[in-house]
């Protein structure tokens, strides 16, 4: 056990204990968490698309909570995630907001080069990110005004 087991306590699962100490093990990493910020940013684009700022707006804001949680466990991408989210996230919040969808293709896109960028940069140059080529089926892209 780590230092200070002691002070530690059990979590009983109804299926199992753990402790405390071990719950950091069970905390989902990068490769569960960013699969759903593609999922919300795919949403994104097809909302913006649809020019359906609401459904937009909402996507891009579930995606950086996702991202901002993914930061926070796993602490080495946390500066890079900021730098993300403040430069290219908020480039494409920007254009929902102004409901400037010339400018909003053109962030997004952005967008997408620098997450695929940031690939690279941690050694995982195989993980490439692209708009899927139709929008997604569970959602009606379609704006209520």
């Amino acid at each position: 056990m780590a230092a200070g087991a002691d002070h530690d306590h059990v979590i009983d699962t109804g299926k199992g204990e753990f402790d405390l100490s071990e719950l950091g093990h069970l905390m989902p990493g990068m490769a569960e968490i960013m699969p759903l910020v593609g999922g919300r940013i795919w949403k994104c684009y097809y909302a913006g698309k649809a020019a359906n700022q609401a459904l937009a707006r909402f996507q891009l804001k579930e995606a950086v909570n996702l991202m901002e949680k993914g930061a926070f466990l796993r602490p080495k991408y946390a500066e890079n995630m900021d730098k993300f989210i403040s430069e290219e996230v908020a480039a494409v919040a920007k254009a929902i907001e102004a409901e400037d969808w010339t400018a909003f293709d053109e962030a997004f896109t952005a967008m997408v080069d620098a997450a695929n960028a940031y690939h690279d940069v941690y050694d995982k140059p195989y993980l490439r990110w692209k708009i899927p080529d139709a929008p997604p089926p569970d959602l009606d892209m379609t704006p209520r005004r």
